[in-house]
């Protein structure tokens, strides 16, 4: 089993805030490129069948890294504009990889 962590995260903004949130994910996952070099992918993605549901798919080299990112002082204020835009709260699963 590899070390490596896989984060999936479902994001649901509220109805007509779709733009405003696609805009901060493609703004926060160039800032993570920039400052988190343990961090390999995190690519935001929006659903084909539902252009209001929004994901992120997430590695990184360890749980450490993730923990980094999770409280990375880089990412904070996107995640304070991001709160007032999201109709539920984010949708996050781990998992690990089964091959190298």
């Amino acid at each position: 089993m590899s070390d490596v962590l896989t984060v999936v995260a479902k994001i649901y903004p509220k109805a007509g805030k779709e733009g405003e949130v696609e805009a901060l994910l493609v703004k926060m996952a160039d800032a993570v490129k920039q400052a988190e070099p343990d961090c390999l992918v995190y690519r935001p993605h929006r659903a084909a069948k539902d252009p209001a549901v929004f994901l992120f798919y997430e590695q990184y080299r360890s749980r450490e890294a993730f923990e980094f990112h999770r409280t990375a002082p880089h990412l904070a204020g996107y995640r304070d504009q991001m709160k007032g835009l999201l109709d539920k709260p984010t949708e996050v699963e781990f998992y690990h990889s089964l091959t190298a």
